[in-house]
């Protein structure tokens, strides 16, 4: 059965989405800032407990850092990075273990924290006529004075206690949050209706997911029984069901997270300016003047999972970029187009992505496997026909339960336990596959050449045979 703890977490969100209705009720500015940001000040005494101290704390200290230092996002990135691993281990320092709660809002709280500071950097570059990036990046620009940021100390604390994603995301820039806080038009948004298009289809993911808790239990990979009792055939499928039980979860909860940040108006935009997960409108310059009630709004800002592409794309990348998409604009704004040698982007991202989530050994089993499904697929994924989509789709989801298993075992022990009793399946299939891709490109490779040979000396053939003629 769902446990206590996730049914609270749950409600919570449920609530969230009254209280963001409310919010986008008020009049701009003070009301709103103040309601927001007091509203995660409860929700994180009231789930954080004495754990809240380690929240307060980071969020003062990055303040400042972000208000007083030059290269403020290097300091931020540094801090906010370093302190997740004095917090992940306070036990061992005479603090109280800290709690899931209180790691989810100090993981939100990071990216948050270091993207403040990131924007504030940019600012700045841009009033210099400058690029963050050492080659040219989509949607940045140094004319783009709509993204420009300049906040004080009391704001920056308002933002990273705003209410909305605290716990579970999306992630939002505090651009977006500004946005949301003066907005003059947020009774001129269709709020309601889209929130609860958004929500249409949460009964279905409700019931999914309490019908597998009732059957399936994530301790049963921990129980050595398990493995004693069982063959690997039926491992598998026990993690398949699992697996379906974790994208529930996290579909119900950030379906709930992005419909209350769509009753506030936090992240709405019209659709002409092209908004995208994170980021926000991509062609600003195009945002009207004025707006009536022929409008079409964009919720694109706080779309954080697209659940449809999550379960049928054919590619792991394709799925990995429509699963916590706020998330993966952040690690690709801030880390992969950062990283100035190309070939280890992606190994960098994973890296960061699996410090971000924990010190767990399985997160770094689990999204380090990623490159090497990556390289996998990269053959196949090259052919339309219908059989090759539907053996990539088949692959790519059994890839995606077998690295689901870190997230779910935690520790890298358990982690290796389950992989060992399947024989390193996925990652000896995924080997197999990506040599016989190389082969495969040899060969045909060759045929190509040969075939092209062929062609020309038919050509050069006829030329001379007419010119003798």
């Amino acid at each position: 059965m769902a446990s206590k703890d996730e049914l609270g977490y749950f409600a919570f969100l449920l609530f969230s989405v009254i209280f963001g209705w409310i919010v986008g009720r008020l009049p701009a500015g003070a009301p709103r800032l103040w309601l927001s940001s007091g509203i995660g000040l409860l929700a994180i005494l009231l789930f954080c407990g004495s754990s809240c101290l380690h929240t307060f704390f980071t969020i003062v200290v990055n303040a400042l850092i972000v208000t007083k230092l030059r290269d403020c996002h290097k300091w931020s990135f540094a801090f906010c990075f370093g302190y997740l691993a004095f917090f992940r281990t306070a036990e061992h320092f005479g603090l109280p273990e800290t709690t899931e709660f209180s790691n989810a809002v100090q993981l939100i709280l990071t990216l948050k924290a270091v993207g403040v500071a990131f924007e504030i950097n940019d600012t700045q570059l841009r009033r210099k006529g400058l690029s963050p990036f050492a080659s040219s990046s989509p949607n940045f620009s140094p004319t783009n004075t709509y993204a420009n940021v300049d906040p004080g100390f009391v704001n920056i604390i308002h933002y990273c206690l705003c209410f909305m994603g605290i716990m579970t995301g999306p992630y939002f820039k505090y651009k977006t949050f500004d946005d949301m806080i003066n907005s003059d038009i947020l009774n001129k948004m269709p709020r309601e209706k889209l929130a609860l298009q958004r929500m249409r289809i949460l009964p279905f993911y409700c019931g999914l997911f309490l019908t597998l808790s009732a059957v399936f239990n994530i301790s049963t990979l921990y129980d050595e029984i398990f493995y004693a009792t069982t063959n690997a055939p039926y491992r598998f499928l026990v993690v398949m069901a699992l697996f379906v039980w974790f994208r529930m979860k996290f579909y119900i909860a950030w379906v709930l997270a992005e419909s209350a940040c769509i009753a506030a108006g936090l992240g709405i935009y019209p659709a002409i300016c092209k908004p995208k997960p994170g980021h926000g409108p991509t062609e600003p310059e195009k945002i009207p003047v004025e707006v009536d009630e022929e409008t079409e709004y964009s919720f694109e800002t706080i779309y954080n999972i697209d659940e449809y592409a999550v379960e049928f794309v054919p590619t792991v990348r394709e799925a990995l970029k429509s699963w916590n998409m706020t998330v993966q604009y952040w690690l690709a704004w801030h880390v992969y187009r950062r990283v100035p040698m190309k070939s280890i982007r992606t190994v960098v991202v994973m890296f960061v992505s699996a410090y971000w989530h924990g010190l767990h050994g399985g997160y770094y089993l689990s999204l380090l496997t990623v490159p090497l499904m990556l390289m996998a697929e990269s053959w196949i994924s090259r052919y339309d026909s219908f059989g090759a989509k539907f053996a990539n789709w088949f692959l790519r989801m059994r890839a995606f339960e077998y690295m689901s298993v870190g997230f779910m075992c935690l520790t890298g022990a358990r982690t290796w336990r389950y992989w060992s009793s399947l024989y390193f399946a996925g990652h000896i299939i995924a080997v197999v596959v990506f040599v016989a891709g190389q082969v495969y490109r040899k060969m045909t490779r060759a045929k190509r050449h040969a075939a092209v040979n062929n062609k020309a000396v038919n050509v050069e053939g006829a030329t001379g045979k007419a010119h003798f003629e």
